[in-house]
C-alpha cells in the first residue's frame, strides 16, 4: 500500500511540476504579472479528534483589506470562488487506515454584497512519511455555486496538493514546520468551448509555508505565508495577452481541540485549500 501510494504522489508532484513549467514558460511578451495588495487572513477553528484519526471540525475565517467583488468583463476573467470578506467551513474526515483519509465539507463564503459562494467539497488523501519528514498527498474536488448574478452560475475544480512538513518538540510541546502547493483546474459542466476556463491549463496555484506550534493541550497557533496566483487571459485585447494576477498575505489560524486525550494525533491544517 505503501509503494503505491508513494507512485501516487510522484505522479501528483510530476503532474504538478508539469503544469507549472507550462504555466511558467510562456513567452514573456504574452504574459503579464499583477501584484494586488498584500492580505491578512485570519481564522478560529474548532476541531474534534477521535481515537482512529477521523475529524470533525468548524472553521470561521476573514480575509482582511478587501475591497469586494470586481466585475468580470467578457475579455478577462478571475475566479469568483476565493473572493470573500469571511467565510463558515463545516466538515468531516475519515480514517479508513493510519494512511488514507477522505472527507467531505461545506463552505459559504460571505462578501460585503451579501452575495457570495458556496462549496461541496470531496477530497481523498494519503498520510505517509520520508524519512523524518511527513509527506501529505491528496486529490480534491469541489463542486461551486454562486449567488452572483449574471455571472457563472455553477462551476467545478480539480485541484491535486502534495505537502512537506516535520514535528518536533519545543518546551515538550508540538511544533510543526511545513510547505505546502496545490494546482486548481476549473471547468464549466455546460459543454462550452468559448469557457474562459479553457485559456489557461491551470487556472491556480496556492503556496503555503506554515508554522504551527500547540503552546495550550487544547490550543495551537499556525502562522503561515500563503502566495495566490489566478491566471487568466485577455483574450479580447489586441494582442491578446495572459495575466498571473499575484496576492500574497500572511495568515493567523487559531484552533482549539475539543478532547485533548486525542491531541497527540493532531497534526495541523495540512493541506492548502
Amino acid at each position: 500500500m505503501f509503494k503505491l501510494a508513494g507512485k501516487v504522489g510522484l505522479l501528483l508532484l510530476a503532474g504538478i511540476s508539469t503544469a507549472w513549467a507550462q504555466a511558467q514558460s510562456l513567452d514573456s511578451a504574452d504574459v503579464r504579472k499583477e501584484y494586488r495588495p498584500w492580505v491578512t487572513y485570519t481564522s478560529l477553528r474548532f476541531e474534534t479528534l477521535f481515537k482512529d484519526g477521523s475529524s470533525v471540525f468548524a472553521e470561521y475565517g476573514t480575509m482582511l483589506e478587501f475591497k469586494g467583488l470586481e466585475k468580470i468583463s467578457q475579455d478577462q476573467y478571475y475566479a469568483l470562488n476565493e473572493n470573500y470578506s469571511s467565510f463558515l467551513w463545516l466538515g468531516y474526515e475519515h480514517a479508513f487506515t493510519e494512511h488514507w483519509y477522505a472527507g467531505a465539507s461545506g463552505r459559504i463564503n460571505f462578501v460585503p454584497q451579501g452575495d457570495g459562494s458556496f462549496f461541496n467539497r470531496f477530497n481523498i488523501s494519503h498520510r505517509g512519511h520520508i524519512g523524518k519528514l511527513f509527506f501529505y498527498k491528496e486529490v480534491a474536488f469541489e463542486y461551486l455555486s454562486y449567488a452572483v448574478k449574471p455571472y457563472k452560475q455553477e462551476e467545478g475544480r480539480f485541484s491535486p496538493s502534495i505537502g512537506l512538513g516535520r514535528q518536533i518538540k519545543i518546551n515538550n510541546r508540538p511544533l510543526y514546520i511545513g510547505v505546502n502547493y496545490r494546482a486548481f483546474v476549473n471547468f464549466d459542466f455546460k459543454n462550452d468551448k468559448s469557457s474562459v476556463y479553457d485559456k489557461r491549463k491551470i487556472d491556480r496555484t496556492k503556496l503555503k509555508g506554515e508554522i504551527s506550534y500547540g503552546f495550550l493541550p487544547h490550543w495551537y497557533l499556525a502562522v503561515y505565508y500563503l502566495r495566490d496566483t489566478e491566471y487568466y487571459c485577455a483574450c479580447g485585447e489586441d494582442p491578446a495577452y495572459k495575466v498571473n494576477r499575484i496576492t500574497e498575505g500572511v495568515g493567523f489560524t487559531l484552533t482549539y481541540l475539543l478532547f485533548k486525550e486525542n491531541s497527540d494525533k493532531y497534526t495541523t491544517d495540512l493541506p492548502v485549500r
